[in-house]
C-alpha cells in the first residue's frame, strides 16, 4: 500500500482529513489500525508497574512505615517534576493513611539534591523515612548519611545511575537500573512515582479511582521535563489532560480556570507555554515552597494568593530572563568573538542561577549549538544549566568529564553541573572533544526542516481543531511544521519586540501570520513571492476563533 493509498485508508476509516492522515504517517503509522493508537485516547497502554525492579521492596518499606507510625518526609526537586512528584506523594500516601511532610531543595541555597544541612533539618524533626523523588540515584554520601541516622530511604527517580555504583538505599526505583524490566525508560519522576502508588494502591486494596485525581500532575510534569512521548506517556497524559475541566482538586481548577486557552480542552501549549512556566517559576526566583503549596492547597482563599504570587514570580522571571539573555549575547562575542566552537560555553558573574537554563535554551535554539550558560559565584564555585541542540547529547558528554565536576546529572537534551571557577576553560576544551567524538555538526542557518508541503487552502479552523486528536504535543511527538509554496506578503509591519507580521496570500487564501523575534525575516519576506515554513494555529482575539500562522522561517 502506497502512502497515497494509506492516507486514504486511514481519513475514510476514521473520518479525518487526507493532511492528518498524512502527518500519522509521518508519525510512523504503517497500517490503518496502527492508527487508533493516536486518534483513540482510551486505548489503554499502562504497563505493569510491578516490571519495575524493586517494587515489592518499595511496597514494603511503606507498608511498614505505616503499621509502625514512622513520621514520613517526602523530599523532590526545585522543577515541577520534583515538585508535581512531592505533591502526589504528600496527598495520595495522605489519601492512603501514611501522612508525609515534605521538603524542597533551594537553588540559591544548597543547589540541587539532598544536602546534609536538609538532611540534618528533617532528622531534628524527627523524620524516619526518606522518600526522594527526581533525585537520589547519585546521592551516594547523602543517602549513606540517613542511613547513619537511622532513616529508611526510598529512592524515585529517573536519571540514569551515574556508572560509579548505586546509593544504599533501602529501595530504588528507576527505569534506569540494571535488569529493570519496565519497558518504558521514558517515565518523567512523578510518572514513577504514579506507577510506585499505582501498584500500592493495588496491592494493598484501595480503589485506583483515588488516584485518578493525580493524574493532571503527570500530565504537567511529563511535558514540563520534555521526556519522551512514548506510548505509554501519552496515554497517562492524556488521562490527566481529560481530567482539568471536572477536576476536583483545588490548584488545577485554578490553573484550568486562569490558563487554560480552551474552556473545553486543556492543550500541551497551555501547560508548555503558561502552567508549567508560572509553577516553575517560584524555584527560580525564590523557594519552590510557594508552587507546592499550591498544588496541596485545600483552601480557596489562600490558593488565590499563592496564584497571585507565582504570577508576580512569573513576572519578575521574564524580566530578569531578557537582561541575562541580552548579557550572555554580549559576553559570547567577548569570548568567541566570531569564531563559535561547536559547544557554547559562557560564564559570567553571579547571573540567576533559576533563569540560566530558559537562557540556554533560548541560545541554543538561536545560535543551533549545545549552550551551557554559566553563573560564577562569589566563592569561586560556578552554577551551569546547559541544553542541547541537533543531536548532542548532554549526558554522554559530561559523563567522561565528571571529574572536573563538583556535581552533576542530567539526561540528553538537558543537563545541570557545578564547577570551580578556574576550570571552566578546561570545561570548554573537553566539551568540543566530546562534540568531535559524537560527530555533532552545527549550522548557523536557519532551519527549514518541515514535515509536509501544504496549501494554504487546508489550514482551517476544522483542520486546527482536528488537529487536537494527535495531543500532546512534545518531546519525539513534536508539533507539524509545514511548508506553503508561492505566498505573496501582504500589510508586513515591525512590531515592538522585533516580531513580524504579515497576511500570508495564497490564491483566493489569506491568513494572518506572525514571526516572533525574526526582525532579520523583513527583507526576504519584501522580495516578492516566498515559500513559507510555519506552524499553524488558533489564535482568539475579543471572542474571535482565527487560524494564524507562526512563521519558523523563509526558503
Amino acid at each position: 500500500m502506497t502512502n497515497a493509498q494509506l492516507s486514504l485508508e486511514i481519513a475514510k476509516r476514521y473520518k479525518v482529513s487526507i493532511l492528518l492522515a498524512r502527518i500519522l504517517i509521518l508519525r510512523g503509522v504503517r497500517t490503518p489500525e496502527e492508527a487508533e493508537h493516536w486518534l483513540n485516547w482510551d486505548l489503554p497502554c499502562e504497563h505493569d508497574p510491578f516490571l519495575m525492579k524493586n517494587m515489592g521492596k518499595a511496597i514494603e518499606l511503606v507498608s511498614a512505615a505505616r503499621e509502625n507510625k514512622q513520621k514520613v518526609w517526602v523530599y523532590g526537586d526545585y522543577d515541577l517534576d520534583g515538585i508535581s512528584g512531592s505533591a502526589i506523594l504528600a496527598g495520595a500516601l495522605g489519601d492512603w493513611g501514611l501522612p508525609a511532610n515534605w521538603m524542597l531543595p533551594n537553588r540559591f541555597d544548597g543547589g540541587y539534591g539532598l544536602s546534609a544541612v536538609t538532611l540534618q533539618k528533617m532528622k531534628d524533626a524527627g523524620a524516619e523515612c526518606l522518600i526522594l523523588v527526581d533525585t537520589g540515584i547519585t546521592a551516594t554520601e547523602e543517602i549513606k548519611a540517613a542511613k547513619e541516622f537511622g532513616m529508611q530511604v526510598l529512592v524515585l527517580d529517573h536519571h540514569k545511575p551515574s556508572g560509579e555504583g548505586l546509593p544504599n538505599a533501602d529501595a530504588i526505583l528507576d527505569p534506569f537500573l540494571e535488569d529493570c524490566e519496565y519497558p518504558n525508560k521514558s517515565l518523567c519522576a512523578t510518572g514513577v512515582a504514579y506507577k510506585f502508588l499505582y501498584a500500592l494502591y493495588q496491592q494493598t486494596g484501595k480503589p485506583l479511582s483515588d488516584l485518578e485525581k493525580y493524574l493532571p500532575l503527570v500530565s504537567l510534569s511529563t511535558l514540563a521535563d520534555i521526556v519522551p512521548m512514548s506510548a505509554e506517556n501519552l496515554y497517562l497524559v492524556r488521562k490527566g489532560m481529560g481530567k482539568f475541566p471536572n477536576s476536583d482538586c483545588l490548584a488545577i481548577q485554578v490553573l484550568y480556570e486562569k490558563l487554560a486557552s480552551d474552556k473545553n480542552f486543556v492543550g500541551s501549549s497551555d501547560i508548555h507555554y503558561r502552567m508549567a512556566p508560572l509553577l516553575n517559576a517560584s524555584g527560580r526566583m525564590e523557594s519552590p515552597d510557594t508552587s507546592l503549596k499550591f498544588l496541596l492547597c485545600k483552601d480557596k482563599e489562600e490558593i488565590e494568593a499563592l496564584y497571585e504570587r507565582l504570577t508576580e514570580y512569573n513576572t519578575l522571571r521574564r524580566k530578569i530572563e531578557l537582561d541575562i539573555y541580552a548579557q550572555a549575547i554580549k559576553r559570547l562575542k567577548e569570548i568567541y568573538e566570531s569564531n563559535l566552537p561547536k559547544v557554547l560555553v559562557i560564564d559570567f558573574l553571579e547571573w540567576n542561577i533559576g533563569v540560566v537554563g530558559i537562557v540556554a535554551a533560548r541560545m541554543a535554539q538561536e545560535y543551533k549549538r549545545p549552550t551551557a550558560i554559566i553563573s560564577v559565584q562569589s566563592d569561586g564555585i560556578a552554577v551551569a544549566s546547559a541544553r542541547s541542540a541537533g543531536s548532542f547529547n548532554w549526558h554522554a558528554a559530561l559523563f567522561p568529564c565528571r571529574d572536573i565536576f563538583i556535581r552533576w546529572g542530567g539526561h540528553v537534551k538537558a543537563a545541570g553541573f557545578n564547577i570551580a571557577a578556574e576550570k571552566i576553560n578546561e570545561l570548554r576544551v573537553r566539551m568540543e572533544e566530546q562534540a568531535n567524538i559524537q560527530g555533532f555538526v552545527p549550522t548557523l542557518e536557519e532551519s527549514i526542516d518541515y514535515d509536509l508541503e501544504v496549501s494554504l487552502s487546508e489550514i482551517n479552523l476544522n483542520f486546527l481543531h482536528e488537529l487536537k486528536k494527535l495531543e500532546p504535543f512534545g518531546n519525539e511527538n513534536s508539533y507539524p511544521v509545514f511548508l506553503a509554496r508561492q505566498i505573496a506578503v501582504r500589510g508586513l509591519k515591525l512590531l515592538n519586540g522585533g516580531h513580524l507580521r504579515f497576511y500570508a496570500v495564497q490564491g483566493r487564501t489569506s491568513i494572518s501570520a506572525i514571526a516572533f523575534n525574526k526582525p532579520y525575516l523583513a527583507d526576504s519576506l519584501k522580495a516578492g513571492e516566498i515559500d513559507l515554513i510555519f506552524e499553524a494555529r488558533t489564535n482568539v482575539y475579543q471572542g474571535v476563533e482565527s487560524v494564524q500562522l507562526i512563521v519558523s522561517g523563509v526558503v
